[in-house]
């Protein structure tokens, strides 16, 4: 590999300024160098970029592998987190487009049901089938009442034949019978 050199010093045979001496970071020190087989702990986080609890979680979990007292088998180990980030990231991207569509209409879906369940609760809404039947009896006592009628009206009004009572029998069932049919 070539080092390209831009300060110049090499052509005019000058000393580069000197450089104050930095402490390398547990990372650094191993890059800087060929991958070790064996770290310790706070090398091995500081290795993989994540803390020292995560490599004690890690290591229990079976994806990093200790070489003996507080030491881990660096290639071992990485190859099994590599490992399981691949996995992760592969049950990650399988969310297509229709899944998520799929998933946001659960969620709708469930947003609608917990709302519904809070109305009913507050007694903002009842079962259409509670309201059916109170309609159905409703209509039930109108049409007693209206058949009704015919009766009463000749009994108070004796002036009135059968003939006219009937008549107004016979309308009263053709009205009822009309609106029984949507007319």
């Amino acid at each position: 590999m070539t080092h390209s050199n831009t300060d110049l010093s090499d052509l005019f045979d000058l000393e580069p300024p000197a450089r104050k001496p930095r402490k390398p970071s547990p990372l650094q020190a191993v890059s800087e160098e060929a991958i070790p087989a064996t770290m310790s702990e706070v090398q091995l986080a500081a290795f993989l970029g994540v803390a020292t609890s995560q490599v004690r979680t890690k290591t229990r979990d079976g994806i990093l592998v200790k070489d003996g007292p507080g030491r881990w088998d660096v290639r071992k180990s990485l190859a099994n987190y590599l490992s399981q980030l691949r996995e992760n990231a592969f049950k990650g991207g399988l969310q297509t487009d229709e899944l998520k569509a799929e998933k946001l209409r659960l969620a709708r879906e469930q947003a609608d049901k917990l709302e519904i369940g809070n109305a009913a609760a507050r007694g903002d809404m009842v079962k259409a089938a509670d309201v059916e039947r109170e309609w159905a009896n409703v209509l039930r006592d109108v049409r007693s009442t209206m058949l009704a009628v015919p009766s009463r009206v000749g009994s108070k009004l004796s002036h009135l034949t059968v003939h006219d009572v009937a008549e107004i029998d016979s309308e009263i069932k053709a009205a009822l019978e009309g609106l029984a049919n949507g007319n």
